[in-house]
């Protein structure tokens, strides 16, 4: 429930020869808490900030930046739940990395310039193909190729050197009205808000569309991105924090005594290409059956780098006249994914809508080490490999759903079987003692139950309880970092709310999640930057959520916001310590605060149209206090922050364009200075965000 003022820049819409399954529409009737952001609101902030940046207005989203400006690796929490558990799917495709769970927008520069819409569903939401969803499911959905011939420039410049340079073109119908081909290319770059936090991102694209007769249509979709990103994940020190916040340890070298830093290593990046590829096929069958076909396939390759400085080379393989030396280290991942969606429905059943299908995917990885330099080694080679181990992931789902009608009540069930079997290993030859590695195989078998209940007391007030069960397994780090098998996740969510529609919106919601092994974030970080997280037995996430939007004049003044009050607790949470003998003990904390989990969320705004063509969207958001731990350390918390956003929009009549509009965005317009993420490594770590910046750009369509 979200709030836009739209100039009369028409944008593409679905045709009536698409076939949309379980659409946007049918899933916000639904008795499970969702959440529209339409193409509209998207472009009024698609100026160059990821998608996480462009959602952190939603409803109980957190977002954060490593390099401070929201352009380079970024993520969001939702309700207090990490990235890596929210289900995100593209056209019903999991983006979701099979092995860590996460996504990385940073591979995908500008997806939101491609899309016609996100729908958030907070909690477990309807089965989807992909990894469960333990906070939220974000599916995003892929505009259609345009109807008519157009060319559009998007461009855009601002603060840290940023630029932004989109362009696209369609055909429009061609070949007898049967297909329609859209382009797009973006080149981003960056310098960052902390110190060579730069980011260099291209990224180019075809979508295209055949429809061989009334009912049968295929389409194909490819996108490749290409990134090279200043690493700037290291955090800094509290002292650092108050002496120089925008410092980046990353590439630091060190003199002789490791006493002060005297250089930095040039390229400390990491560098990314992925590419994806959907085939569809869209069928009507007629008395309202219709069925939605993908294949889809998935190509990543990159790798990071590392300067290692006074290094033992017994480490790396490497056989030297000397024991250490600074070396050049890379890591690199190589990996497939693949599969099938099938989907198939009938919303035609007299009171009765059908929802079925199955997804089928496997993911291959390798995981490598090379050795590109090694200091007073002449005869280096730098293909010099130091470890390999590769993995396979099998994920196997199906479902189930209906939603039926009686009278002023709507019944909801859905169910779903998920199989998984994941197996990793050392490649022959790869093998390295001194490489945190834990070979494993498992399997499961998960069994997700959900159901629901409407009660429309008219068509503007609506009733509805939702319980939804979900599961999900350990992703590959947790069992690297624990050296062992961890329990998968086990969640029941249960959601009561009402919806009001009409010209004042309003949508009120209370959720319990209960959890059982749930995996929370302890506050470390291993050497990827990702945090090390433990089974913490029971916990829960408690809370209230309210939206609201109110149109005082019709496409000329709206206000708008939503706030979440959330209560988020391990029970009895328990850590194993040392003793000052160094004996392992078992220390019990009680009910603590689960990490990352704030008790307070808001955003609330005006969208306001002074006079034709200038539009203005002031937007507030604030995030409570947060523990960077589950034990609740004192000097270890992100305090709360408040921010405002504003945004400029101007569409001049000139020489006869209809779309011609120019945009202004000032992030952080207070110039507050906070912290939106950290960890905690024998003290607090923290990644500063940016003050005041801007971003302007103009786009115009032919």
């Amino acid at each position: 429930m979200s709030a836009y003022i739209a100039f009369g820049q028409k944008s593409e819409v679905n045709d009536s020869t698409w076939v949309e399954l379980e659409s946007v529409e049918i899933i916000q009737k639904l008795p499970i808490t969702t959440e529209k952001i339409t193409k509209n609101q998207l472009q009024q902030k698609n100026l160059g900030q990821d998608m996480a940046s462009l959602l952190q207005n939603a409803t109980s989203v957190v977002s954060t930046s490593d390099a401070g400006a929201g352009i380079g690796y970024s993520s969001i929490r939702i309700r207090g739940v990490a990235q890596d558990h929210i289900n995100i799917t593209l056209n019903g495709i999991p983006l979701n990395d099979s092995e860590s769970q996460n996504v990385f927008w940073v591979n995908m520069p500008d997806l939101a310039s491609s899309l016609n819409s996100v729908s958030i569903q907070r909690g477990v939401g309807t089965s989807t193909s992909g990894s469960g969803a333990f906070g939220a499911i974000i599916n995003m959905d892929l505009s259609n190729p345009s109807t008519e011939s157009f060319l559009e420039s998007a461009n855009s410049w601002g603060s840290f050197a940023t630029q932004k340079y989109t362009l696209q073109g369609g055909t429009g119908r061609i070949l007898n009205d049967k297909l329609r081909v859209d382009f797009n290319a973006s080149l981003l770059k960056s310098d960052g808000y902390i110190d060579r936090a730069s980011a260099d991102l291209f990224s180019v694209g075809m979508n295209a569309k055949y429809d061989l007769n009334a009912n049968t249509s295929f389409r194909y979709w490819t996108f490749f991105g290409k990134e090279k990103t200043y690493q700037a994940w290291n955090g800094i020190d509290e002292k650092t924090l108050k002496n120089n916040r925008k410092f980046n340890p990353a590439g630091a070298i060190y003199n002789d005594d490791w006493s002060e830093v005297i250089g930095f290593y040039d390229d400390e990046t990491d560098n990314y290409r992925q590419h994806h590829n959907h085939l569809v096929w869209d069928q009507r069958y007629g008395k309202g059956w219709k069925s939605n076909s993908t294949l889809f396939y998935t190509r990543g390759k990159g790798f990071y780098d590392n300067y290692k400085q006074d290094s033992k080379l017994v480490k790396f393989k490497i056989d030297a006249p000397f024991d250490r030396a600074d070396l050049v280290r890379q890591k690199w991942l190589d990996n497939h994914f693949y599969g099938l969606n099938y989907n198939i429905e009938n919303q035609n059943l007299g009171n009765l809508k059908f929802f079925s299908g199955f997804s089928i995917s496997q993911y291959h990885n390798e995981h490598y080490g090379l050795v590109t330099w090694v200091k007073g080694l002449e005869n280096h080679n730098s293909d010099h490999e130091f470890y390999r181990n590769k993995s396979k992931k099998n994920d196997v789902s199906v479902y189930a759903k209906a939603l039926y009608e009686l009278n002023q009540f709507e019944l909801f069930g859905d169910l779903q079987y998920r199989f998984v079997n994941y197996t990793t290993q050392d490649a022959p030859g790869g093998e390295n003692e001194y490489e945190k590695f834990f070979a494993f195989e498992d399997e499961f078998n998960f069994f997700n139950p959900k159901f629901g209940i409407n009660f429309n007391a008219n068509s503007t007030h609506q009733l509805y309880f939702y319980y939804g069960m979900a599961h999900r397994e350990p992703i590959r780090s947790d069992y690297i970092d624990s050296g062992q098998k961890l329990n998968p996740e086990k969640l029941h969510d249960f959601e009561l709310g009402y919806k009001k529609s009409g010209n004042f919106s309003f949508n009120f919601n209370l959720f319990y999640m209960y959890y059982l092994d749930q995996l929370v974030a302890t506050g470390e970080l291993n050497e990827t930057g990702n945090y090390i997280r433990r089974n913490s037995g029971k916990s829960y996430r408690s809370g209230i959520e309210i939206q609201t939007l109110y149109t005082l004049i019709p496409q000329k003044f709206n206000v708008y916001g939503n706030v979440t009050y959330s209560i988020n607790k391990n029970i009895d949470y328990t850590e194993i310590g040392w003793n000052e003998n160094g004996e392992e003990v078992l220390n019990k904390f009680g009910d603590t605060d689960i990490s990352f989990s704030p008790n307070w969320i808001a955003s609330f705004g005006l969208q306001f149209q002074p006079i034709k063509n200038i539009a203005i969207n002031l937007n507030n958001k604030y995030v409570g206090e947060q523990f960077l731990t589950n034990t609740e350390l004192k000097d270890g918390r992100l305090s709360d922050y408040f921010l405002t956003d504003v945004v400029l929009s101007y569409q001049p009549k000139w020489w006869n364009l209809k779309n011609l509009e120019f945009s202004l965005l000032v992030n952080n317009l207070l110039d507050r200075t906070y912290e939106s993420n950290g960890f905690y490594y024998e003290g607090a770590y923290y990644y500063p965000q940016a003050g005041i910046n801007i971003l302007g750009g103009f786009r115009v369509r032919l």
